[in-house]
């Protein structure tokens, strides 16, 4: 599958868009970035970039639903284009706010009534992902899939409950908190 997850740090998203080539980008930022940190992409790439804080709850930093419709709205259209249109997906640290977009372009990709097998491909693109529940669940309401979208990723944190937190120290190592 065309996707690809990035991340800000460490010069990843530049050795990534030149050596995946991509058509196609989601830019999910941080609001408190600072102006000249804030990637620019070539006019040739379709991108979406967007800033909100990569929260769970109702916070009114997190993702909003207008956000989340206007990133299914580009998600679709490049799933509509065919395999030859790469998708690259990045955020800050590559772990939540990215992979939650790629989950969603690999679901929306395998259409309704397969996101148990969306959510396995999704699995197959990243290592050890943990997409933001916030987003997924807002497009889980979106394209009313009751839940549908929510429960592989819900099963999976069951699984790997101590994930995000090694995460978060693996990060904090690297500086990366903002």
């Amino acid at each position: 599958m065309p996707i690809r997850v990035s991340a800000l740090h460490n010069g990843r998203l530049a050795r990534d868009l030149a050596a995946y080539r991509p058509t196609h980008v989601v830019s999910l930022l941080d609001p408190s970035l600072a102006a000249e940190k804030i990637p620019l992409f070539g006019e040739d790439l379709k991108v979406f970039q967007r800033a909100f804080f990569d929260v769970e709850d109702s916070s009114a930093a997190g993702p909003i639903t207008q956000v989340v419709e206007d990133l299914l709205e580009f998600l679709s259209d490049w799933s509509q284009q065919g395999d030859d249109q790469r998708l690259l997906s990045h955020c800050h640290m590559g772990a939540s706010r990215s992979t939650a977009a790629a989950y969603l372009a690999t679901a929306l990709r395998h259409g309704p009534g397969a996101e148990v097998e969306a959510f396995e491909a999704f699995l197959g693109i990243t290592s050890k992902p943990w997409p933001n529940l916030k987003i997924v669940t807002l497009a889980d309401e979106i394209l009313t899939r009751s839940g549908a979208l929510v429960a592989p990723l819900a099963a999976y944190r069951r699984t790997y409950p101590k994930r995000i937190d090694a995460y978060h120290r693996l990060n904090q190592r690297r500086g990366l908190y903002l």
